[in-house]
């Protein structure tokens, strides 16, 4: 907490945010009291004159707390104005909802009353807080924009508002749940995905409410599709060429894992699959799934099959290597697929390798997952120019999937790696993952 004295009662809290004494150096290691070569930067903050011998220089420290998972370190940020601390205490407002749901952050824009719309009574909560902003909470509220001060700024914003309500953090879809609403850190890595993940203003881990599946958010980008790198044990075939450029115009959601066999059986009362009898099959991935049947299943729901560009994409999670943990080394398969070396000749529960980068599990292997697309059985089915949200070809005899399966070598979990069904058939290799549009 502030005024608290670390070890030896060197240095001393300015705010209340957490850090560990272990960062730094001894005294006088250098003119800022010896700050070690880390993560941290100088920003803001401050230390204090010590009576005992301790610094005389002032210096300015940023700390490296994220929570809002944007790559940028929160405090800096907050400095810049970039974004709201209407309670100044050294925490973005929208890390905050959970335990402060009165924060404008937290709210729609000029619904001080969190009644879900803004019309006379958050006009006249304003006006009867006007003035200087104070620790209350519907004071904070009406504090649009976060500037200390209630008065004609925030006014504007609640008139132009009017009847409307769009919160200003990521919202989940009406017909999910709430999990995550930015994406951890610890699974979404890289600063840029969480970023294009943050801006697209959804939350970033949901589950369907229907049928209790975990959605994770994929943002739009462009991407490379094909076989842009061989792995060691393979080359680039034909049917994944020529690499050409994709742009996808729109987030979607995506299931986290294949759907599984205790969702199958509890949304449509039947399990046909192959791998049905052993004591963990409710976790297993559902097969002998057609496509047809695939395609009911989501369509009743409410959601879709992924095109293959959605597909890849999501795999690929911005790595072009052939495998999605950055590998070109087959070897390095095994870490995140189940193939025909090591699975045992059977599918496994699902989750139990590493996710892509952006948090899917078994997009690589485990079993083939249907796609919305038509195959069209040419040798060269790509076209080299670049393509916004493609669908595909227009008809065909059978249907994609991607992902490689169980009984198949490494060459088919690589990110690139395509296969095809007819659309009645039926396959204890094949399953599906389902998509959604928020």
């Amino acid at each position: 907490p502030p005024g608290s004295c670390e070890p030896l009662c060197d240095w001393r809290w300015v705010t209340g945010e957490p850090w560990g004494f272990s960062q730094w150096a001894p005294p006088g290691a250098n003119d800022f009291g010896g700050i070690e070569d880390n993560a941290e930067t100088y920003g803001s903050g401050q230390w204090n004159d010590m009576p005992n011998g301790g610094w005389s220089r002032r210096g300015i420290i940023e700390w490296s707390a994220d929570c809002n998972a944007d790559g940028i370190v929160d405090y800096g940020q907050i400095l810049a104005g970039q974004v709201a601390d209407a309670n100044s205490n050294g925490v973005p407002d929208i890390c905050e909802c959970a335990t402060h749901p009165e924060l404008g952050a937290c709210r729609c824009a000029g619904d001080i009353v969190a009644d879900g719309t803004v019309n006379g009574a958050d006009l006249g909560t304003l006006l009867a807080y006007w003035g200087p902003r104070t620790s209350s909470t519907f004071s904070v509220a009406s504090d649009i924009n976060s500037d200390g001060r209630i008065d004609g700024s925030d006014l504007g914003v609640l008139l132009a508002n009017w009847g409307t309500c769009t919160p200003a953090g990521p919202t989940a879809p009406a017909w999910a749940t709430l999990i995550e609403a930015f994406p951890d850190p610890a699974v979404v890595t890289d600063p840029a995905l969480r970023m294009a993940i943050a801006a697209t203003g959804l939350a970033w881990r949901v589950r369907d409410t229907g049928t209790g599946i975990e959605m994770l958010l994929v943002p739009p980008g462009t991407f490379q599709m094909g076989c842009s790198a061989a792995s060691t044990n393979d080359t680039c075939p034909s049917l994944e060429l020529p690499v050409h450029a994709v742009t996808l115009s729109r987030a979607f959601y995506l299931g986290r894992t294949e759907v599984t066999q205790g969702t199958w059986a509890a949304q449509t009362g039947n399990n046909s699959s192959a791998f049905r009898d052993f004591a963990d099959s409710q976790e297993r991935p559902v097969e002998n799934v057609s496509w047809i049947e695939a395609k009911n299943f989501v369509s009743l729901r409410g959601m879709r099959l992924p095109t293959e560009a959605e597909w890849e994409f999501a795999c690929r999670a911005g790595v072009a290597a052939p495998f999605h943990n950055g590998s070109n080394q087959d070897v390095d398969a095994d870490t995140i697929a189940w193939h025909s070396a090591n699975s045992g000749n059977s599918t496994h529960p699902v989750g139990r390798k590493s996710a892509n980068p952006l948090g899917f599990f078994d997009m690589a292997g485990n079993v083939w997952e249907w796609n919305e697309d038509w195959w069209d059985g040419s040798g060269h089915p790509y076209s080299d120019s670049a393509q916004i949200d493609p669908a595909g070809p227009t008809n065909g005899s059978y249907r994609s999937c991607r992902g490689g399966c169980w009984n198949m070598s490494t060459r088919y979990v690589r990110s690139s790696a395509r296969g095809n069904g007819s659309p009645t058939a039926t396959s204890s290799m094949t399953g599906f993952r389902v998509a959604r549009n928020p």
